[in-house]
């Protein structure tokens, strides 16, 4: 009787360590399984080195987050914090990593704002030069205007023929008209109605060989002058 008590406690002793050691391999086998999927990698392309590698690094706190709790919202606010991005795709490649595709603005102008320089993009947005170079040849645009106007221009001389690599300078006035210079100091004053007449009409002007003045005024319907300064 005595031996079969030892058996049975030896038995219900073995039982309970199995189960201790049952319990903690599970428990150590979920925590793998949910480390599996967590986020361990970061990769920015498509704009410049440097402001990939800056944009990693500011998402750095994402990681080790369970890549399925990740919220594409907070990825598109962290994204919309650079006002020089236009469009952006977001990838998840299970189990432990997120890649961000993202296209730079195409940089059509720049203006000066406060005494600095901005940049004009086609996202319609003001975009600070500190990142950027190589914009010495972009025409300037003077006059108090927004970059949804500019880029609504843009759109107007990009329907016509005329072209918009020649231009050096563009002036916007309070009265909503726009007078242009081109890299040959030619002037054109624009009308504020009929724009797209007006530009064909001063794009053949400033094709003809025989043109020798350095102003075209459109200003006044079905009248053209042409002077020099």
């Amino acid at each position: 009787m005595h031996q079969y008590t030892d058996k049975k406690k030896k038995f219900l002793f073995l039982f309970l360590i199995i189960l201790f050691l049952s319990s903690i391999n599970s428990k150590l086998f979920v925590e793998k399984k949910d480390s599996f999927y967590n986020l361990k990698y970061i990769e920015v392309r498509g704009l410049e080195k440097t402001i990939n590698l800056e944009i990693e690094k500011n998402l750095d706190f994402l990681k080790n987050t369970n890549i399925f709790f990740i919220d594409k919202k907070i990825l598109e606010d962290q994204i919309n914090k650079y006002n020089f991005i236009e469009t952006y795709n977001i990838i998840k490649l299970y189990p432990s990593k997120i890649i961000l595709e993202l296209k730079k603005t195409d940089f059509l102008a720049k203006t000066i704002k406060n005494n600095e320089i901005f940049l004009i993009g086609s996202n319609s947005k003001f975009i600070a030069t500190q990142k950027f170079n190589n914009y010495e040849d972009l025409p300037i645009v003077f006059g108090k205007f927004s970059a949804e106007k500019f880029t609504s221009f843009k759109k107007t001389l990009y329907s016509s023929d005329f072209n918009y690599h020649e231009i050096k300078e563009i002036f916007f006035y309070p009265s909503g008209r726009i007078d242009i210079k081109n890299k040959d100091n030619i002037l054109i004053k624009f009308p504020i109605k009929d724009l797209e007449e007006a530009l064909s009409i001063a794009n053949k002007i400033i094709n003809n060989n025989q043109f020798k003045k350095n102003i075209i005024d459109l200003r006044v319907s079905n009248q053209l002058i042409l002077s020099n300064e």
